[in-house]
């Protein structure tokens, strides 16, 4: 293949896509746009483009731009103080800190907390979240140290919706989605009906795209003014210049050491750098990086685990630099490296191969489980020709999964998954789910199930004896434990599964 014109040096993204799979850094999907034109767009089975993609904390640039169209409407102002907006909900008299604390400082995650608060722990409270920011100490004056905290974000939300009338989704939908052609996205909203300002909105990668494009041309789209002029400016400029996240320790974001190394600062619910390049991040690798100087727009969505997802904003900052600065001068790309990517593109969409092995053709059983640490409570087994239904009992009822053997089946299910999701519980979501008995017996069966629009991917092992069976339940990445107790249930009955008895709540698409 010759060489040819190409906007950006292909070299450096192929060096990019082998270190993120030889560090083990899933990739779904990476869009590149630059000059008017996306020039790259990649992704991996089974995350097709039509899919949705939770965002997680790359939300709070979203609450952040809602906070911003609010302001342009005179609806707030960023020096207000919180208690301007939600006073109302306080119970007890508030210190001196927390009067004093404005919008501007949950903006730029100023609020002068002893901790950060996350979704992970947020998301369990049965009562609405802004109650847990308002009980949280103020042990220091606020706008003065940054320390990152999802709950700050949904506070933001609560002040849009508390100003405006309106959850921020609502909210934002005339204003922001439907300018950009964005229909078909969701928000989750805490018990008291605010959106989740700092994670659970989910939409496509290419939505994604668009929303960092919009930025990019500061805050125009087709020719149309859709960001309250300046906002732009305002979200992007470098607010904080040491922005550090913190350690989470499976509570709380420990604040972190002094002498820690940061390579971002933050602005209004973007992370910033000291080049212009800013971005908006969420956890396990879900990224939309603009590059103002190069005209660039890069969106990843993934599935990275702990030790890695930290690094990818940093790693996606050096690979484009380069990438543009290499293509402003000589604009020549090496052939071979363009045709790597392109096998690498053509690879990443075939699905995963699924060991067709039939075993034990007609078995058929039932299993009842004491309390235990995976919600568990009995799990009824049927092997067909070609497929492997379970029916799983959990503190959300009665769950039917078919699983291909040798293929996958596509369908939803509300199965319990809260304990390895980052304590995310979707209403529903979709799954493809496939089966393989072992190679050496037939005594091991793994079932693997793909929730198609997030980064989990759940792996479970069934041990049968002759009159128990043993569950392992384990998921590729999380906040915590990847992997929950082991479980052991005792046969009910060998008598066969009447299906027509089962309340099936899941359904095969």
């Amino acid at each position: 293949m010759a060489t040819e014109l190409s906007p950006f040096d292909m070299r450096p993204v192929h060096t990019l896509l082998n270190e993120l799979a030889g560090r083990g850094m899933r990739l779904h999907s990476l869009l590149v746009h630059r000059e008017g034109q996306t020039l790259l767009d990649l992704w991996q089975w089974p995350h097709e483009p039509s899919l949705k993609h939770k965002m997680h904390s790359a939300t709070k640039s979203f609450t952040g731009t809602a906070v911003g169209f609010a302001e342009a409407e005179g609806l707030l102002r960023l020096d207000d103080t919180v208690l301007d907006h939600l006073g109302g909900r306080l119970t007890t008299r508030p210190s001196e800190n927390l009067s004093r604390m404005r919008i501007r400082d949950l903006l730029t995650m100023q609020t002068g907390q002893r901790r950060g608060l996350s979704g992970a722990t947020t998301r369990l409270r049965r009562t609405g979240w802004v109650g847990e920011f308002l009980e949280e100490p103020v042990v220091e004056p606020p706008g003065r140290n940054f320390l990152y905290s999802s709950t700050t974000s949904h506070v933001l939300s609560a002040v849009v919706q508390e100003a405006s009338g309106e959850s921020v989704d609502a909210y934002l939908r005339s204003r922001l989605f439907d300018p950009l052609g964005i229909t078909d996205f969701t928000w989750d909203h805490d018990p008291e009906g605010v959106a989740s300002g700092g994670n659970g909105l989910s939409l496509r990668p290419h939505d994604l795209l668009s929303f960092g494009i919009l930025h990019l041309q500061d805050g125009v789209w087709e020719g149309r003014r859709v960001l309250p002029t300046g906002w732009v400016q305002k979200a992007s400029a470098l607010h904080v210049r040491r922005a550090v996240s913190g350690e989470w320790n499976g509570r709380e974001l420990i604040p972190p050491a002094p002498d820690t190394t940061a390579d971002s600062g933050y602005g209004y619910q973007f992370w910033t750098a000291e080049n212009g390049i800013y971005n908006a991040s969420g956890i396990f690798g879900q990224e939309c990086m603009v590059f103002p100087e190069h005209g660039g727009v890069v969106v990843v969505t993934g599935a990275m685990g702990d030790g890695t997802y930290h690094d990818l904003p940093g790693m996606l900052r050096q690979t484009f630099l380069t990438a543009f600065r290499s293509s402003d001068g000589d604009r020549t790309v090496d052939s071979t490296e363009r045709e790597a990517v392109h096998q690498w593109a053509t690879g990443a969409r075939e699905p995963q191969r699924l060991n067709g092995a039939i075993r034990r053709q007609g078995f058929t059983a039932t299993y009842d489980f004491d309390a235990n640490e995976q919600g568990l409570k009995s799990l009824s087994l049927r092997v067909r020709d070609d497929s492997v239904q379970i029916v799983m009992e959990d503190e959300r009822g009665r769950h039917t999964i078919e699983h291909g053997v040798g293929h996958w089946l596509r369908q939803e299910t509300r199965v319990s998954s809260w304990r390895l999701h980052h304590t995310y519980q979707d209403t529903s979501a979709s799954i493809l789910a496939g089966a393989e008995w072992s190679v050496r017996t037939d005594t091991e069966l793994r079932l693997t199930w793909h929730f198609l629009e997030s980064p989990f991917i759940d792996l479970i092992t069934l041990s049968l004896g002759t009159d128990h069976i043993t569950v392992e339940h384990g998921v590729n990445v999380n906040s915590g434990p990847t992997k929950l107790p082991t479980v052991t249930g005792r046969l009910r009955s060998p008598e066969p599964l009447d299906s027509d008895a089962v309340l099936a709540t899941d359904q095969l698409t």
